[in-house]
C-alpha cells in the first residue's frame, strides 16, 4: 500500500499539470479572441472606406464592399449584420448619392460594440462626418 506522502505528490503532481492544462487552454482562447478582434477591426475599416467612397459618388470598391459585407455574414453578430442590411437597402432604394448617415451611424454604433463598447452612451445619430 503506497505511503500517504506518495499518494500527495502524486496528487500534487497531477493537480500541477492540470492547471498548467487550464491556464494553457485559457491562454489560447484568449490569444484567440485577441486575433479575432484585430481581423474584426480590419475588416470594420475596410468596410467604412468602401463606405466612404461610394457616399463620395465613387463605385470601384463595391467588389470590396461585398467581399467585406460576406465577411460580416461569416464573422459579425446579429447586430452588425442588421444594422449593415439597413444600410444597404438604403443604399439601393436611393440611388447614387442618398443621405445614409443614421444608418451608417448605427453600423458604428454596432460595430463598437462587438469590438467591447458594450456601455457606450453614444446614439446613432452621433455619427457625423466632415463635408
Amino acid at each position: 500500500m503506497p505511503s500517504a506522502e506518495f499518494i500527495n505528490i502524486v496528487i500534487g503532481l497531477i493537480g500541477g499539470i492540470l492547471g498548467f492544462l487550464i491556464k494553457d487552454y485559457l491562454d489560447r482562447r484568449r490569444e484567440l479572441e485577441s486575433q479575432r478582434i484585430v481581423d474584426r477591426r480590419e475588416h470594420y475599416r475596410n468596410l467604412l472606406l468602401c463606405l466612404k467612397s461610394l457616399n463620395e459618388g465613387k463605385r470601384e470598391h463595391i467588389e470590396l464592399l461585398s467581399f467585406e459585407y460576406a465577411f460580416l455574414w461569416l464573422h459579425a453578430p446579429d447586430s452588425v449584420i442588421h444594422s449593415a442590411n439597413n444600410l444597404i437597402g438604403r443604399l439601393n432604394s436611393r440611388g447614387k448619392q442618398p443621405k445614409v448617415l443614421q444608418e451608417v451611424g448605427e453600423l458604428v454604433l454596432a460595430m463598437r460594440k462587438d469590438l467591447g463598447f458594450q456601455k457606450t452612451k453614444l446614439a446613432n445619430d452621433d455619427f457625423h462626418t466632415l463635408k
